[in-house]
């Protein structure tokens, strides 16, 4: 018989109360050096155990599913049956064929009550690391092949294995961090003082040509925005008339600013100069659109689901500044205003993500 088999047979012959403290001197007795098997979620249950198990657990996916990130997630999230029963316990959810399944369905309606966003997918996500749970302690290999309602989870866990150690979680230091290094470098705090004073005191009204045609200018040239045709553009933001709308804060002013007809009867998408020519006029109220930006955006949903979005969400104004938003509530980052957080994910994507000028892919 072998030890997981013995552990289930010795759970029959006993109360749940004596399972553990039998079957550790069982071991013993017949030489299993290494205690596991299954273990009960039980008032008389010894801390050590549950903590003899994790470690084992933990040096299994260590040696048998290496490109999992994130372990102590995994393991974490697998002893959730040892904190929430829902009337399932442990040895249950862990022995018998629809187990986990049972338990999935508890789990999901749990998440809603409490107020999860992504109930049905966080279940799933759990279940599978107590599918791994499982194959620990039975000794059986169990399918993590996902089905027909998984294919959103699968999607996060082959994300989660791109994840990079070297992009630290969101947080108020890392933030602090970003934010200091911006006040270091020179270049980039005259560039946004000179900016400042152009729109704040020079010209902050954008109704006479020659106003807006210098900042339209000034900005191409700061931002490398790309903007072939200034007087095009400038003459488009001026038949917007867009003084009140700044003013208000009205934030599908970018996706008008952006889209431009050019001579040749083609629009033209100025997506990321618009959000900037917006920003600057009212910081606070218009965080820019960057290249940098979007990629550390989708690289964090990928990897902390801090929101579900698609990637083309990011190139519309309203659902972009919503998704920075959640982004900010999601990490505790309210104490950062969105100029701030901003700034930090341009100079984190800036670095991690460096843009290869002139080199072929």
């Amino acid at each position: 018989m072998g030890w997981q088999k013995l552990d289930v047979w010795l759970f029959g012959l006993c109360s749940s109360n004596r399972f553990t403290e039998i079957r550790i001197e069982v071991h013993r007795l017949i030489g299993v050096d290494k205690v596991r098997g299954i273990y009960m979620i039980d008032k008389a249950i010894q801390i050590d155990d549950l903590t003899a198990l994790r470690v084992g657990f933990k040096e299994f996916l260590n040696t048998n599913y290496k490109q999992l990130s994130y372990k102590d997630i995994i393991c974490s999230e697998a002893f959730y049956i040892f904190r929430y029963d829902f009337g399932i316990e442990p040895i249950e959810v862990l022995s018998s064929e629809d187990g986990i399944e049972r338990y999935r369905t508890k789990l999901m309606e749990h998440f809603s009550d409490r107020g999860r966003k992504n109930p049905k997918s966080d279940a799933y996500t759990y279940c599978r690391n107590i599918k791994l749970l499982k194959e620990y302690v039975t000794g059986n290999t169990v399918s993590l092949s996902v089905g027909k309602g998984e294919k959103e989870v699968a999607t996060r866990i082959l994300r989660k294995n791109r994840n990079r150690e070297d992009i630290p979680r969101p947080s108020e230091d890392e933030v602090i961090k970003y934010l200091e290094l911006w006040d270091n470098l020179e270049n980039y705090k005259f560039q946004e003082a000179a900016l400042d004073k152009l729109f704040f005191v020079t010209y902050p009204s954008n109704t006479l040509m020659e106003d807006v045609l210098v900042k339209v200018s000034t900005l191409n040239d700061f931002y490398s925005t790309n903007i072939f045709a200034a007087y095009k553009v400038a003459k488009h933001i001026i038949s917007l008339d867009i003084d009140e709308r700044l003013k208000n804060g009205d934030i599908t002013l970018v996706d008008d600013i952006a889209k431009i007809e050019m001579d040749n009867g083609n629009i033209k998408n100025f997506y990321s100069f618009a959000s900037k020519y917006c920003s600057h006029h009212k910081p606070l109220d218009f965080p820019i659109y960057d290249s940098f930006v979007d990629t550390l955006l989708k690289y964090f949903r990928d990897k902390d689901n801090f929101y579900k979005f698609k990637n083309e969400d990011l190139k519309d104004y309203v659902k972009f500044k919503n998704i920075l938003i959640e982004f900010q509530r999601y990490y505790g980052l309210e104490q950062f205003n969105l100029k701030k957080i901003d700034k930090y994910l341009w100079l984190l994507g800036k670095e991690k993500f460096p843009k290869n000028y002139g080199k072929s892919k």
